[in-house]
Order: C-alpha cells, then sequence, then structure tokens
C-alpha cells in the first residue's frame, strides 16, 4: 500500500495533535509572537538541532483560521523578517509541498502552511541560538 504525499503529512499531523492533546495546552516560551487565535500546541522542552545546522527550540500549533489570515498577521509582527516559499530550503526535503511561507527573523523561523485535509492552518515557530549553515 502506497500513501499519497498529503496522506503522509496528514498522519503526521494527526500523530502532533494526539500529542499536543495527551500532553494538553502549552505555552509558547519562544519569545516568538503567538498567533491570536492558536489552539494551543507543543513547546519543545529541549534545544535541537534542525536539518539546516541550527539549534532551536521550537512551538508547534495550529488554528481554524485562513492561511492568508495567519500569514498577514505574522507579517505585520516581524516586519523585518525575509519571506520565502516555505518549500526553499525546506526542513522536509523535496518530498513534501506545502503551501504556505517561511518567515527568517535574524535567526529565527516561522513556518506557516496550510493543512488542506483538516481545514487548519498550522504554524511552527523556531527559537534559534545560531544561524543556519551556507548551503552549497
Amino acid at each position: 500500500m502506497y500513501l499519497s504525499k498529503a496522506g503522509v503529512v496528514g498522519v503526521a499531523l494527526i500523530g502532533f495533535i494526539a500529542t499536543a492533546g495527551a500532553a494538553g495546552e502549552q505555552k509558547n516560551t519562544t519569545g516568538l509572537p503567538t498567533y491570536p487565535h492558536d489552539a494551543g500546541g507543543i513547546m519543545d522542552a529541549t534545544v535541537r538541532s534542525l536539518p539546516n545546522g541550527q539549534h532551536c527550540i521550537s512551538y508547534m500549533s495550529n488554528t481554524d483560521d485562513s492561511l492568508s489570515n495567519v500569514e498577514d498577521w505574522y507579517k505585520k509582527q516581524l516586519p523585518d523578517a525575509k519571506i520565502d516559499d516555505i518549500n526553499h530550503n525546506s526542513m522536509f526535503g523535496n518530498y513534501f509541498k506545502l503551501k504556505g511561507i517561511k518567515l527568517l527573523s535574524g535567526n529565527d523561523i516561522v513556518n506557516i502552511y496550510a493543512d488542506t485535509d483538516r481545514n487548519k492552518t498550522t504554524i511552527e515557530l523556531y527559537k534559534c541560538r545560531d544561524a543556519a549553515k551556507p548551503s552549497n
């Protein structure tokens, strides 16, 4: 049996939501802005290494609000952030093609993308203590 890309993303997101429900609502302690209609999420307890070489803590959540509303809100909150397609140098590699944006603010990353299977918008905040390694 083969799963579609959307199916794999859906399974991963269901696992994320199930874990969030089991862990209870956790507060965003990254220092990055929390979306006002955030449905509660998971705050990473430890610093983790990202594929780009950065060391970050993360907060992941979702909202019923539209992708465009969430993108617009974060653009206003982080006006100096560089805006990039979420698929450019993606942490998911080339396998997943998501609809959304990545905001780069200093060393920090905000991923915002649509979960069309569940009609949700996913928000990932990464507070990083170092810059990404230059890509070759």
